[in-house]
């Protein structure tokens, strides 16, 4: 074997016989500065160059990372290197040897390496620098260690892979870090599965309750708040008692509560996690006034005005006098028989449902109803709070059908990324047809007979369908197609799981249609939360070229009240058309069947345009 010289750094250079064509300026400053650290541990292999300089054939990444401690003056331009010199004829070989035999260090190895430094006494800063990586991946290795021994053995015999790891050491309890990893199916441990179960009494301040009840309140009783070390996209807080948290939401809704109970609703309730909607089969609404003609000319008046003032008095001054204009108000007797519910948006803010009527007022609301649909005799027969006729029919029965079955399919994607919510409507479903008397039962027959809605659109292609086929194909790819396998990987499969695949097999149940359910359609969109601005848009294809002119001039004028309607209404349908396409691009306006709080009229007695 050739001797060790000492070659003077100005006189290597790199060499084309280096096999090492990947990577090959990767991690040089890290590798500095474990040089400047503990020194070179390795020499460089070389061949002889022409002008007395020798061609680095092993060790090319070292040569670089000594160039750059030359430059910084943390060594001599002309430091004597270690080297071993080898003919031309071996270069090749030797380059390929040295890259193909090296093994890298183990993940486990480097977790337990860097617990060690710490434990004689190093900090994470002179760790970092000494091996030239961040303090951030010093802490984190340093978190790793602190995970159960069986899971780092588990890394070491790649049973587990760092991800894995990564996402359990977010808590600190090895049997529950255990009991995750160890105990669940292996489909059950990707990442954010495994780290959902480890933070299932945690609150990231994303969520709601964090929102409604504010991190400062929560800190000042006391609250703990944990940090992810492994987020590489955010820096999100987890705040560590729930229950706490609870209790804070609790009693900082009661107020609310009290000022609804004030207004003279049957009940008032609170309700933080959820609200079982179908509990509700029938709700009253508000009765909004219709404005006269007099009243319609002043509105136009005053929002010509708000357009051309910048005087904030004034301003301030108009808003008020239109605020009036758009009074609404709840019928007394119907009041008396529904309720309210003060819960918590999505983002936190508190949410007001009023007008719900329990099962067991059903049947009492009915007879009011009826009794203000027919007045007493010597009544006036303008009764406030009498049925009215039935509008002229505003959309096409065929229309209507498009729009239904756009909400559906928007509807079914949104159902199967909520399972708690698909479980609710399999159990209503279930409860539903087990009240209907349809008789007994055999084996399971519940089945999801798909209706095929798309039928219906042939005006604007829905988005919808391929965010549901996305969560539906992902689950086909792991379940097996034969029977007793299936049972048995359902039988194994944490409760989570079902739910996730439960939400995809029973969102294909769902058909909205006009004049169907009235009474419980909104609820089960309310309750997924449907934004239907997310799946349809309304333009000239979809929705202004098959609407009636009076149809498209309130549509203009909703999206824009300031509009003169006189001038709408004398205008061109075709030139409204190209007006609605400019005005609407963008918008999130929907036309009411699309709404979430209004119902559709009734397939059937919408005439076509």
């Amino acid at each position: 074997m050739e001797d060790i010289v000492m070659i003077p750094l100005t006189k290597l250079v790199e060499s084309d016989d280096n096999v090492r064509r990947d990577n090959r300026k990767g991690a040089i400053s890290e590798l500095a500065a474990s040089i400047r650290s503990v020194g070179l541990l390795q020499g460089l292999v070389v061949r002889a160059a022409d002008k007395g300089k020798h061609a680095v054939i092993a060790g090319g990444r070292r040569l670089r990372a000594l160039k750059m401690l030359a430059k910084a003056g943390d060594i001599e331009k002309n430091a004597p290197i270690p080297c071993r010199v080898v003919s031309a004829d071996e270069a090749g070989e030797m380059s390929l040897a040295e890259n193909i035999v090296r093994l890298d260090l183990s993940p486990a190895d480097e977790i337990l390496g860097i617990a060690k430094l710490a434990a004689d006494g190093l900090g994470v800063e002179t760790i970092a620098a000494r091996f030239g990586v961040s303090p951030t991946h010093v802490a984190r290795r340093l978190k790793l260690a602190r995970v159960s021994p069986r899971l780092i053995e588990a890394l070491r015999k790649e049973e587990a892979t760092l991800d894995q790891v990564a996402a359990l050491a977010f808590s600190d309890d090895h049997a529950a870090q255990e009991k995750a990893f160890f105990d669940g199916p292996d489909w059950a441990r990707t990442p954010e599965r495994l780290k959902a179960q480890v933070t299932q009494a945690h609150a990231p301040e994303t969520d709601k309750l964090v929102r409604f009840v504010g991190i400062d309140a929560y800190e000042a009783l006391g609250g703990a708040i944990v940090f992810d070390l492994f987020a590489e996209a955010d820096e999100t807080r987890y705040l560590s008692d729930r229950d706490l948290l609870t209790r804070m939401a609790e009693a900082k809704l009661q107020p609310i509560a009290e000022q609804v109970r004030a207004e003279g609703w049957a009940w008032v309730e609170t309700a933080i996690d959820g609200v079982a909607w179908a509990q509700f089969p029938e709700r009253v609404r508000e009765h909004r006034r219709e404005l006269s003609e007099a009243e319609r000319i002043e509105q136009d008046r005053l929002f010509a005005k708000l357009d051309e003032t910048e005087d904030e008095a004034e301003i301030a001054q108009i808003e008020t006098a239109l605020d009036a204009f758009a009074l609404s108000h709840w019928n007394p007797e119907e009041v008396a028989l529904a309720g309210a519910i003060v819960c918590l948006s999505h983002d936190g803010e508190p949410r007001i449902e009023r007008g719900l009527v329990k099962a067991e007022d059903v049947k009492a609301l009915k007879s009011l109803r009826r009794k203000l649909a027919k007045p007493d005799e010597g009544a006036s027969g303008d009764c406030e709070y009498a049925v009215t006729a039935t509008p002229k029919p505003r959309l096409s029965a065929k229309l209507v059908d498009e729009l239904m079955a756009h909400k559906t399919l928007a509807l079914r994607a949104e159902l199967a990324s909520q399972p708690e919510l698909a479980l609710r409507f399999t159990v209503f479903a279930l409860a539903a047809n087990a009240m209907s008397q349809l008789g007994p039962l055999s084996l399971i027959r519940i089945r999801v007979d798909e209706a095929d809605v798309s039928r219906h659109i042939t005006r604007m292609e829905s988005t919808a369908p391929a965010a549901y086929a996305e969560l539906f194909n992902a689950w086909r790819e792991r379940l097996p197609s034969e029977s007793v396998a299936l049972w048995s990987l359902i039988a194994a499969a944490e409760i989570d799981a079902l739910l996730d695949l439960l939400a995809v097999l029973a969102a294909p149940a769902i058909e909205l249609r006009a004049g169907r359910g009235e009474h419980i359609a909104d609820l089960l969109c309310q309750a997924a939360g449907l934004d239907m601005s997310k799946y349809w848009t309304a333009t000239p294809e979809s929705y202004f070229g098959h609407v009636r002119k009076d149809v498209l001039v309130d549509a203009i004028k909703e999206e824009k009240p300031t509009l003169d309607r006189a001038k709408l209404d004398k205008a061109p349908k075709a030139e409204l058309i190209t007006r609605a396409k400019r005005m609407f691009k963008g918008s999130a306006w929907l036309p009411e069947p699309l709404r979430a709080d209004v119902l559709p009229a009734d397939a059937a007695a919408i005439a076509a345009e």
